[in-house]
């Protein structure tokens, strides 16, 4: 599988830590690490408050998501590929990644793609770490070793939170269980 632009699911054997349920698109992932957003952790902050903190009238309904433990003031911009910024790059046929200085004051006038995240922080993995932990060699261990399926639209913004993690879990089953048949 082509990690990039799918998805890692936090086996139900990982508990107690930031990683517990966790779902995460992997958005980068080559000879010098990987990097990815935890699509399933709302953090508390409303996309209305968010935009009043910066000078930003974003009168839209939501919150934003923490994207994971690693620079945490990093603004990310996940979302369908029909809508570009300055600084989008492309994930996959059916998401794009933006980070760039327009995107707030576009979502100030709703200038919006069809579906979308904001996030705050990232996921990160050293040379050959995630590799390490998809396969379970020590230092890491099979029973806590990410469970991975193939994204889409459904799976990435039309669940959240515990619901997320849920689908995203059954889903891998049913790959998991297509691919030995």
């Amino acid at each position: 599988m082509n990690l990039v632009g799918n998805l890692l699911i936090a086996p139900p054997a990982v508990k107690n830590s930031f990683w517990n349920k966790t779902v995460i698109m992997v958005t980068e992932h080559h000879s010098q690490g990987s990097l990815g957003l935890v699509l399933n952790r709302k953090s508390e902050l409303t996309l209305k408050e968010f935009g009043h903190q910066l000078g930003f009238n974003i009168n839209l309904p939501g919150h934003v998501y923490i994207g994971g433990p690693v620079n945490v003031k990093n603004l990310s911009f996940l979302h369908t590929n029909e809508w570009i910024s300055t600084n989008t790059m492309q994930v996959n046929d059916e998401f794009s990644i933006s980070s760039a200085e327009d995107i707030l004051p576009r979502m100030a006038t709703k200038d919006l793609p069809n579906q979308w995240r904001l996030f705050l922080g990232l996921c990160g993995w050293g040379p050959g770490q995630l590799q390490g932990e998809l396969s379970g060699q020590s230092p890491w261990k099979k029973e806590t070793s990410w469970c991975t399926v193939n994204s889409n639209s459904e799976l990435v913004f039309e669940s959240d939170h515990h619901d997320q993690w849920c689908h995203a879990l059954d889903r891998s089953g049913l790959e998991f269980a297509q691919n030995i048949l």
